[in-house]
């Protein structure tokens, strides 16, 4: 289309808009909705229908709102308000007996990541435990296999409970909701995660923020097509493949310059207002089908144009969509012009008359108190239509039993076989589980009690009676280790490994821990001193031996750039400036020739994703820098960033900020395996299969609900507190070999579990790795258990006194101001080693000269 034509089109249906049939348009007109769509947006349930809702413990909903009260303006909120909704509702009854449906009030999407994204890895978890919770405290989940309960699961996949869609399918809908209501938000045909069944509800948009937003009925439709939103996913989707399946960045090739066409990637102050001045919205599918888009298109009157192949619709048997959309296939994108442009202006004003019906709108929203025909009552109105339930509902006695074991392994059944510390069970002494028979159905909490196998009960000295609701049984294999001085009480409010529930396992690691003889060396102060070469450079003073001089550069090289944003005092990285600041502070005389050039630098793809790291490797270490002596943050073997002769370091990471965190010496380490971190870089892998070079989620998915593991993506204010009650924390890579955990594990004692092969560790030369760290291959990681469960236990208290060396601490961190022994005198330490200067460091006379011009194009820009 040429661009004076569709300037002269556009102009056209402007004016038609504006001036022929607007008058039907903006006013308050409305056209009733014939047949039974139309009819049952006005259905009112109450009096045909009873709910029952569930009183859960609040750790399943409430207080996950507490901790974070953002998930109460994400799009997967409607989870939360159903649920205040129906504790108020006149459809809600008191007496399960006269219930139609049974309602399960658990948040799933309300764990949410720093910028606000839920990621629902615990989700499948708290969702079985509260399924085992009603099913063993009520007769009715049990009667039916929950057929007669409802869930409202509105993260994008569902019950699936993971964000990637790959790996959702790979999981499947959590098999304990196979026979139960799922609530869902609107997602796409014949999926593995939308269950057959389920009722397709809208994403949560806040309606007082959108009234807010409201402007005069008679104002003019004069844009003709709108839309605000991503194009490409650079951070998920580099390529430019996947995201969208193509579908946005189609729009945008093809309409980003044409007049008909307001469209960008700006989300201006004035977006709702904008679409009540459209005609047409456009609802592309992004990573899903579907996006809030379409709620606010239809509650504010713009005509949605659907472009999302076989995208299932909320309340689709209500909402004529077919009547108020315009749908477009993915690949007739290209023709999306045309498309628009050839709809009829009577279909146009009659799809405008239909969206101002405010049932339609009302239906959409989920309004804060509830209002007659929003979106709880459609929600309702779906299950009402769902009665009565059918003869197959109830299970016959004896028919079929709940099967707790179906879904991916939860590696926490109660019964297991172990390896301990070299000693392997058998399976006659395994760790068994016996419930204390309760009265009603009320949930009881008992004193703990541990037994032999023989039945004889033992209550060691250093345990306290911890309220637990279960009793737990030892084999004597592991009480023959419990005995001696007990010099490690554990309090009731220290965990142990799994907080109120511990499984007997996890109890067990506890005992023995903190009750055996050698726990006294575990927590004491006790050192231990490293022999050889290595240990005894941790100590050398490098002051006498070394002198150093600082080129005085202009302040736009150092000090500018910090007074610009002075957040580069806290990073991983302020190495350079602390380094810079501490031989500024040595004594003069100590400072004056030039012996070698020292250059820090940290290799930049710490935090970035690999494609950005192939660039880095085409790129190489910048031609002028090839024969000056580097100073880097730790990283590779035989990696192009990694010169030949540096000495690495470790990331900056904050003393004081540690120190203020120091618990008492003597507190037992009652976590056996501890991490807090991303297991999955959405934000950078979609695909999840770069990230770590898969390291971090194998750690997941394998060992998510094992019980001596304390992993999380959390980051609690107790974190460094945490460390130090661990006896193992991992330090697996991430984009890069490395992350600040190293530096944090050493410092607080906790035996580091090295995941990243071929790692250069910092100041390997005077560090002994082997000695106070675990290695674990990235292909061993699904055998982590065991290869931590099998270390001997005198292994673990010799890498821990060594671990306790001030030295070692203290080489790891970049104190102000400087202390001996500390990072600034390693690094020091590493160039008098690299001491004398050989022949080969000058240059004869005309022997060569620098080539400004070798490297990028884009490094010879002047700065």
């Amino acid at each position: 289309m040429e661009t004076g034509s569709a300037r002269a089109l556009a102009l056209a249906l402007a004016v038609l808009l504006a001036c022929s049939g607007v008058a039907v348009v903006m006013a308050q007109e409305t056209e009733r909705i014939e047949g039974s769509a139309g009819d049952v947006l006005e259905d009112n349930p109450v009096g045909r229908l009873k709910v029952y809702v569930y009183d859960l413990p609040s750790k399943y909903n409430k207080k996950l709102l507490k901790k974070d009260p953002r998930c109460l303006n994400h799009m997967f909120a409607a989870e939360i308000f159903m649920h205040r909704f129906l504790l108020s509702s006149a459809v809600r009854t008191f007496n399960p007996e006269e219930a139609d449906w049974f309602y399960t009030p658990v948040y799933t999407t309300c764990d949410l990541t720093p910028s606000g994204l839920p990621l629902p890895f615990k989700s499948p978890r708290m969702m079985r435990s509260a399924i085992e919770l009603i099913a063993t405290n009520w007769p009715y989940w049990n009667r039916s296999e929950g057929a007669d309960h409802f869930f409202v699961t509105p993260h994008d996949f569902g019950a699936c409970f993971h964000y990637q869609e790959e790996k959702a399918i790979g999981r499947g809908i959590l098999p304990l909701l196979q026979r139960a209501t799922l609530v869902q938000t609107f997602g796409q045909k014949n999926h593995v995660c939308l269950k057959d069944g389920s009722i397709t509800i809208p994403p949560f948009a806040p309606p007082q923020k959108m009234q807010t937003h409201l402007i005069p009925p008679d104002t003019p439709r004069s844009i003709f097509v709108y839309f605000r939103g991503l194009f490409y996913d650079t951070g998920n989707d580099p390529e430019g493949g996947y995201y969208a399946r193509g579908a946005r960045a189609s729009v945008w090739e093809n309409f980003k310059n044409n007049p008909l066409f307001d469209i960008s990637t700006d989300h201006p102050p004035t977006y709702y207002e904008d679409m009540q001045r459209s005609v047409f919205c456009l609802c592309p599918l992004g990573w899903a089908p579907w996006s809030p888009r379409l709620v606010e298109a239809v509650v504010f009157g713009c005509i949605p144009v659907i472009i999302a192949d076989d995208i299932v619709l909320p309340f689709a048997d209500a909402i004529p969509w077919e009547e108020i959309g315009v749908f477009v296939a993915e690949e007739d994108v290209p023709k999306l012009d045309s498309i628009l442009t050839s709809i009829p202006t009577d279909v146009i004003l009659r799809k405008q008359r239909l969206l101002a019906n405010p049932s339609m709108k009302q239906a959409m929203l989920f309004p804060q108190p509830a209002q007659p025909g929003d979106a709880f009552h459609q929600i309702l109105n779906g299950l009402a239509r769902k009665l009565p339930h059918g003869n197959n509902v109830f299970l016959k006695p004896g028919e079929r039993v709940l099967n707790w074991t179906a879904g991916p392994p939860a590696r926490d059944n109660w019964e297991c076989k172990f390896s301990l510390l070299g000693n392997t069970v058998a399976p006659t002494q395994h760790l068994r589980r016996q419930r204390k028979p309760r009265s009603g159905h009320h949930h009881h909490h008992h004193t703990s009690t541990i037994f032999f196998d023989s039945g004889v009960p033992i209550l060691p000295p250093c345990l306290p009676r911890i309220p637990l609701p279960h009793y737990y049984y030892l084999s004597p294999f592991l009480l023959s280790r419990v005995e001696g001085k007990h010099k490690a009480a554990v309090r009731p409010r220290d965990r142990l490994m799994g907080k109120g529930r511990a499984p007997a396992l996890a109890l067990a690691l506890a005992l023995l821990l903190a009750c055996s003889d050698d726990v006294a060396v575990v927590t004491a102060q006790d050192t231990e001193r490293i022999q050889g070469s290595a240990g005894d450079v941790l100590e050398d003073d490098p002051v006498g031996r070394l002198k150093v001089y600082v080129y005085e550069l202009p302040p736009k090289y150092n000090k500018n750039i910090v007074a610009k944003d002075s957040r580069c005092l806290s990073h991983m990285f302020a190495t350079e400036i602390f380094m810079h600041r501490f031989l500024l502070s040595r004594r003069r005389e100590q400072i004056i020739s030039l012996l070698c050039h020292m250059t820090l630098e940290h290799v930049s793809i710490s935090r970035i994703p690999t494609v950005q790291e192939a660039k880095a490797i085409e790129r190489g270490v910048l031609p002028v820098l090839r024969r000056a002596t580097l100073v880097q943050t730790f990283g590779q073997k035989n990696h192009a960033c990694l010169q030949e002769g540096s000495i690495t370091i470790p990331p900056y990471a904050p003393p004081h900020k540690m120190k203020t965190h120091l618990v008492p010496p003597e507190t037992p380490r009652s976590i056996f395996v501890y991490f807090r971190g991303l297991f999955y870089d959405t934000a950078n892998d979609p695909e999840g299969g770069y990230y770590a070079r898969g390291a971090r989620a194998s750690v997941w998915e394998n060992f998510k609900n094992n019980p001596l593991f304390d992993i999380s993506t959390d980051h609690p204010p107790t974190y460094y507190e945490d460390m130090q009650r661990a006896i193992f924390c991992l330090c697996p890579l991430g984009w890069a070999p490395w992350s600040p955990r190293l530096v944090e594990a050493v410092v607080f004692g906790c035996i580091p579990v090295i995941i990243a092969d071929d790692i250069v560790l910092p100041f390997a030369d005077a560090i002994p790795w082997e000695e106070i760290g675990v290695f674990v291959a990235e292909d061993d990681v699904l055998k982590l258990d065991t290869i931590l469960t099998s270390i001997p236990m005198e292994t673990i208290l010799r890498k821990q006194r060594l671990l306790a060396n001030p030295s070692m601490k203290q080489a790891m961190l970049f104190p102000q101001p400087a202390e001996p022994r500390d990072a600034f005198h390693q690094v020091l330490n590493g160039l008098a080693r690299k001491l004398p200067h050989g022949k080969g460091v000058f240059l004869k006379p005309g022997q060569k000269v620098l080539n400004w011009t070798e490297g990028t194009r884009e490094d010879l820009k002047p700065w």
